[in-house]
Order: structure tokens, then sequence, then C-alpha cells
């Protein structure tokens, strides 16, 4: 990831269709009991031809585009499988081409992209490390029992907290932006990640399944990855 980030914004590219790409064959597999699908293969190329356009700065041409392919993917998941499942469907794409774009877009800034996208990513990084560590350190009540019974306030505390050492960190290497200001937006960044994991963790408990693949062993799918980047 490091390596396309800072490689050039093509290669970046590369990887967050390849990453989109992944996500939405996961995400077809646990809704719709396969990956490998007309639906999986018409996001995945409308994630493909949205990233490209917004890399190149056709916003409109992008949105018309999400626009008409959410549409499709309704009315066409709803002729074949019913309205859950094309709720469903037009749900998946929205959550993952989403992200994919404003990650592109973050990185085709031609001052602070490399930078905006590296904050992003280590915030997300450090959310994850420092709810976890936190959580097994402090333990205590549960935050989420319902969606996710093993994260507690203390794990949730933490990772929401310390991020905001990330924002004075990148403020001091800036030089030029405010520390304050930074770490509050860190802050809503780290909020923004425990959001995204419980959003993962309930929709996952919608669906019945514990992990959205077994891609990574030990570990789940690639969604159980990144989910707090996603909303991030």
């Amino acid at each position: 990831a490091l390596a396309a980030l800072v490689a050039s914004p093509w290669s970046f590219l590369v990887l967050v269709i390849a990453s989109a790409t992944l996500l939405l064959w996961e995400w077809g597999a646990a809704t719709r009991g396969t990956g490998a699908d007309a639906t999986t293969i018409l996001q995945v190329a409308c994630v493909t031809a949205l990233v490209i356009f917004v890399a190149v700065h056709k916003f409109v041409v992008a949105a018309i585009l999400l626009a008409a392919a959410l549409a499709v993917i309704a009315i066409w998941g709803r002729q074949k499988n019913g309205t859950w499942n094309a709720t469903l469907d037009a749900a998946g794409l929205a959550y993952v081409a989403l992200p994919a774009a404003a990650l592109i877009w973050l990185r085709s800034d031609p001052s602070y992209g490399l930078t905006a996208v590296l904050f992003v990513l280590v915030i997300a990084w450090t959310t994850d490390t420092a709810s976890y560590v936190g959580g097994r350190t402090f333990g205590g009540p549960k935050f989420a029992p319902a969606i996710s019974p093993k994260k507690t306030w203390s794990g949730f505390l933490v990772g929401t907290t310390v991020p905001a050492l990330i924002g004075l960190a990148f403020a001091q290497y800036l030089g030029n932006s405010s520390a304050s200001a930074l770490a509050v937006a860190a802050l809503a960044l780290a909020f923004a990640c425990q959001m995204g994991d419980l959003l993962e963790s309930a929709v996952k408990r919608s669906l019945g399944i514990k992990d959205m693949s077994q891609l990574i062993p030990g570990h789940g799918g690639f969604f159980d990855r990144i989910d707090s980047l996603l909303l991030a």
C-alpha cells in the first residue's frame, strides 16, 4: 500500500481498483453466495471507470456514472432476486465506490495528495491498534455488545484519542499547519474509523456471518481488515 501510494497517483489508482475488486467479490459472496457473477463484474467496471474519471477531475461525469450504475444494479437485482437483495447490491457498490473515489480524489491533489492519504491511512492503522491494545489492557464495560461483543469502552476511548498524536506529528512534519487543527481532524477520522468498524460488524450480524470471507487466514476477509478505513 505504501509503495503504491508513494510511487505515483496512477500506481495508487491501480491498488485502489484491485482492492475494490476484492471487496466487491467478498460482498457478492457474503450477500449472494457468489462473488463471480455478472453483478460483481458490473460493479467492478463501475468503480474502475469512476475512479479514473475522478483521477482526471471529471467529477460530474463520475457522479452521473455512479448514480446510473446504482439505479441499474438496483433494478436488475430486484428483477432477479427481489427488493432486499437489490438493496444489498446497490449498498455494496456505494460502500466500496465512495471510499475508492475519495482516496483517489485525495491522492490527485498535486501539493498535499500523498501526505493527505498517508495521514488517513496512519490514522486508521493507529485507531485499530490503539483500540485493540486499550481494550486488552484496561477491559471494562462493553461498548456495543449487540453489534460487536468484544469491543469495550476503554478500547473505544483509547482508539479515538491516541490518533490525536498523529495529528500533532504531521503538523510538526509539515511545519506550516495548525497542530490543534490536525489533532482535531485526527480525532474526527479516528471516530469515523470506530464507526466504520461497527458498521461492518452490523452488516455481518444482519447477514448472519462472522467474517466477510476467509481470504486472510486467521483474520477473515479484506473487508474485515479495512472496514475502519472505508468510512474514514
